[in-house]
């Protein structure tokens, strides 16, 4: 929370000189504003024209309704007619491909077809307008912002898809009021002897663990050595480690390299941490010094608030309840015994605690929230990319000769001696998974080809089976020479559950190979894995990541209280592991091999468990439903429920209360109760009650009221699911519009319902894809 709140007061306090401008008298900021370089204006604002030479067609905001893997159905609003004249509007319900890419956020809609165009005050016009339409479309597609589409989509998703019957049995639940890492062992421990040293090392682990032949185990993490006589500890501190322990842990680097543990800067702490091994599922809870308690806003629940979990107690019973990857249990007391609770029988406040509390993302995970529905969403959208199917290659490395065991309920096997998910679905029928991309061979040993189609009995693999997350990569198309593939969150280890919340992990625990090698599989806790939402983030998850990564699932999850290297998966693209090797489209900006695998400008750290968020070059904080919001360079904020929004890449400050408001660079400024408002690329300054204004540099200002307004570049227009085509008025209601204009449109109806979460889902999705963009964009 202090790092939050000194973010707040160092964006406040204008760390930025565009952000000073904005805070600066109206004349001021206009002349300021004058001298400022040109700045290109946001990618995805809508709404966009395409003009001829005497017609002007401009398309509002696509409205998804229906999102397969990467097809996309949806609906947009237009405007049409003479450039000079008032416009006649209609609804274009169109087909597309979308090529997302989750580490813009950006998606490009291509191979766009207009199903039909619906224009209810002059339907003799629909027909022309659906061909000149059509014709318009650039060749290329249209790019959007993956939020907008997102939000829009949520907007109107009734969310009724069956969710994963996952496992749910409960985890060790340690807790440790002071830095402490957890060492996770692969059930049981499996000793090989280290060449010719007189120490074994323990296998199935990713931590340097090595045992003496008098049988006291070594532990190095952090940058110290540990020792005790039992996985179990207590381990106690070795300030000098024998020359010789040193020197055979070197020995073991060079075959397997373990992982250093170390805080998210990779810097030895001053001071050793505390250590806990544990060879079972486990998860840890770090509180700093003895725990804290806080009332949850909006609800009588307490939270423990200065724990690395979401930790709540329920006054009415004193009852604990810890939020565990995504799974709440609960118990009397901390020592336990802990047990599961369906997110269905939580206690109402669960449902209750307030969007700007610092502890709501739990409702990502309490059934029927707005947020746990639009997780769900998220976790349904893949990540696509086109690669070249005849550069892209595999090796597949095997333990020994290939060994397969059969996969329960299916008629498939699977490889059990290599890292690399291998799937036998006929005697010479092969196909695996690397890095997002299938690949199909006739022998186990290769070659391997990029695939063009992949079996539906590999879609039947269940959660029981250790390689169920293959079944969350897919192939949309292909041709000759490129395959269009994608993959959801499921691959990395979110999936929605049947109470239709996000989870971490299936819950199943999954035996790991051990041979000369040992080769694991996802595993559910451990990791700190959680989930969170936010205005400019959207939905985030994450994990605690050490320096080594496997996909899809860490390995490990060293704690240091909120100094985690705690990373947004959701904004990774793992196609840029291939690096050269391959022609990949969305492939920049991230290489999960170096070390740096989180590195790319638009991925966003973050703790889901205290609230605080950081993203882009001078970071923001925000709530995510009620709309206040606050940002340095390149911010923005808006309120959903007012109408009231700002945006630009200088900053932009207004009083709501009073309608005086100025803006710099490429801004806007709107009032939605009075419907005045003002745009100018260079600046503006004025106050929308009153509507008295300064604007410079082709900005334009009007008000609704008196009708003096340009009715052109309305992004305020909606497409309804009945054909019609609505705006959001300036006393807050919804107009119609039919051959005689705008009508106005009956209060509370369940059209405005409608309509006001449609609306609900733009203005989320707007204030997103802006703080998306300054989340990209350079610093001051």
């Amino acid at each position: 929370m202090k790092t939050t709140m000194k973010r707040s007061l160092l964006l406040l306090a204008g760390v930025c000189t565009s952000l000073a401008m904005t805070l600066a008298t109206p004349a001021q900021a206009l002349a300021a504003a004058a001298v400022q370089p040109a700045l290109q204006p946001l990618p995805t604002v809508w709404p966009r024209d395409f003009d001829s030479a005497q017609q002007r067609i401009e398309l509002y905001q696509p409205q998804v309704e229906v999102w397969q893997g990467n097809r996309i159905e949806g609906s947009a609003a237009f405007a049409v007619g003479a450039k000079s004249a008032t416009p006649n509007y209609g609804v274009a319900h169109f087909t597309a491909r979308a090529d997302i890419d989750k580490t813009t956020s950006t998606v490009q809609l291509l191979d766009i077809v207009i199903d039909q165009v619906d224009m209810p005050a002059t339907p003799g016009d629909a027909a022309a307008v659906k061909t000149a339409l059509q014709a318009r479309i650039p060749k290329d597609g249209l790019t959007t912002s993956l939020e907008q589409l997102q939000a829009s989509y949520a907007s109107s998703h009734e969310g009724s898809e069956p969710g994963l019957a996952v496992q749910n049995n409960v985890p060790h639940i340690l807790f440790a009021e002071r830095p402490t890492l957890l060492v996770l062992v692969d059930g049981d421990a499996n000793w090989r002897a280290l060449g010719d040293t007189h120490y074994q090392r323990l296998l199935d682990t990713r931590a340097m663990l090595l045992k003496d032949a008098s049988g006291t185990l070594h532990l190095n993490a952090a940058g110290y050595w540990y020792e005790a006589t039992s996985l179990d500890g207590p381990w106690h501190l070795n300030a000098a480690p024998p020359h010789d322990l040193v020197a055979a842990a070197n020995k073991a680097q060079t075959n397997l390299k373990s992982d250093p543990m170390l805080p998210g800067d990779g810097k030895k702490p001053a001071q050793a941490p505390d250590v806990v091994v544990a060879a079972q599922p486990a998860e840890l809870v770090v509180t700093n010094g003895k725990p804290s308690l806080q009332p949850v806003k909006g609800t009588n629940l307490l939270a423990v608030a200065n724990a690395d979990h979401a930790l709540f107690v329920d006054p009415r019973d004193n009852h604990y309840y810890l939020l565990l990857s995504g799974r709440w249990f609960t118990a009397a007391g901390l020592n336990g015994p802990w047990t599961f609770v369906d997110g269905k029988s939580l206690p109402a406040d669960f449902a209750k605690i307030a969007a700007d509390d610092p502890h709501a993302n739990a409702l990502v995970s309490v059934p029927g929230t707005p947020q746990a529905k639009e997780a769900a969403i998220a976790a349904a959208i893949p990540q696509t990319a086109t690669v070249s199917r005849k550069t892209t290659t595999l090796q597949v490395v095997y333990d020994g000769a290939p060994k397969f065991m059969g996969i329960a309920g299916t008629s498939l096997s699977y490889a059990v001696n290599t890292a690399t998910p291998v799937i036998q679905t006929a005697p010479t029928q092969f196909f695996a998974v690397a890095n997002g991309i299938w690949f199909t061979a006739s022998a186990a040993s290769g070659p391997w080809h990029v695939a063009d189609t992949v079996p539906a009995a590999i879609y039947t693999i269940p959660a029981a089976s250790p390689v169920h997350y293959v079944t969350y990569v897919h192939v949309y198309s292909a041709t000759p020479d490129t395959a269009v593939v994608g993959y959801t969150p499921g691959y990395m280890g979110v999936v929605v559950n049947a109470d239709g919340t996000v989870v971490y992990g299936t819950g199943y625990v999954y035996a790991p190979y051990v041979g000369e090698v040992y080769y694991g599989y996802p595993a559910t806790y451990g990791y700190g894995a959680g989930f969170a939402l936010g205005t400019t983030m959207g939905f985030a998850f994450g994990f605690a990541i050490g320096a080594t990564w496997g996909a899809p699932s860490p390995y490990w999850g060293p704690y240091w209280g909120g100094s985690w290297q705690y990373a947004n998966v959701n904004q990774a693209n793992i196609y840029g592991r291939w690096g050269g090797q391959a022609t990949v489209t969305h492939a920049s900006g991230w290489n999960g091999w170096t070390g740096n695998s989180w590195a790319g400008s638009s991925v966003s750290g973050f703790n889901p468990y205290t609230g605080a968020h950081y993203q882009g070059s001078r970071g923001a904080v925000e709530n995510a439903y009620n709309g206040n919001y606050a940002a340095g360079r390149q911010g923005s904020f808006s309120n959903p429920s007012t109408g009231r929004s700002g945006a630009g890449r200088g900053g932009v400050v207004g009083n709501q209360g009073t309608g005086d408001y100025a803006a710099g660079g490429q801004r806007a400024g709107y009032n939605a109760q009075t419907g005045r408002y003002g745009v100018a690329e260079a600046g503006v300054t004025g106050n929308t009650n009153s509507g008295d204004h300064q604007a410079g540099s082709r900005g334009v200002v009007g008000n609704k009221n008196t009708g003096n307004s340009v009715a052109w570049n309305n992004g305020n227009v909606y497409a309804g699911s009945n054909g019609n085509v609505y705006k959001h008025d300036q006393g807050g209601g919804w107009e119609q519009h039919s051959a005689n204009g705008w009508q106005p449109v009956q209060p509370r109806s369940n059209q405005t319902q409608q309509l006001d979460s449609l609306k609900q889902g733009h203005d989320l999705g707007n204030a997103r894809a802006s703080g998306q963009f300054q989340g990209r964009a350079q610093g001051c």
